[in-house]
């Protein structure tokens, strides 16, 4: 309900404010799992994936009336969710919470978690004028980590 229902029901409460205002903005913020599944999580990728797909759905219905609307996916955030993950992938390694960051973001190409302000950043820049022509799409803010074909590691790494 959290992360696919509770926003829909803000949306469809925000949208007649919006049409009244002759346009406005949706940014819905899922997440990289919403592309790529990880172990165990498949209720909250397939949330995350709603979140985009309804992203696309109000941009397409709406657009006509002049909202535009747009997802954001993160990678990994310093925020206490993640926190509690590299708490756990840290416990799991023998490392802390600073080491266990810097080996979850080991094969993104930054080398590095995001920060909750850069994440706002992105939600600014989306909800702006600034990005007067984007709508319907999908914002990946994970410090490149979607642009990397992991299984290639071994190759890069001179295994074969």
């Amino acid at each position: 309900d959290v992360n696919l229902t509770g926003p829909m029901m803000i949306t469809r409460a925000a949208l007649p404010v919006m049409l009244e205002r002759g346009g406005g903005s949706v940014v819905l913020v899922s997440s990289t799992n919403a592309m790529a599944a990880a172990p165990l999580s498949a209720a909250y990728d397939a949330s995350k994936a709603g979140l985009n797909a309804l992203a696309r759905a109000i941009a397409v219905d709406y657009g006509p009336q002049g909202i535009r609307a747009n997802a954001l996916c993160p990678g990994w955030i310093i925020t206490p969710m993640g926190d509690e993950s590299m708490d756990e992938l840290g416990a799991a390694n023998g490392i802390g919470r600073q080491e266990a960051y810097a080996l979850a973001t080991s094969d993104v190409p930054l080398r590095r978690a995001g920060t909750a302000e850069e994440i706002a950043s992105c939600c600014l820049f989306l909800a702006s004028d600034e990005s007067s022509i984007v709508s319907g799409t999908t914002l990946v803010a994970d410090g490149g980590g979607q642009a990397v074909e992991l299984t290639s590691r071994m190759f890069a790494a001179g295994s074969v």
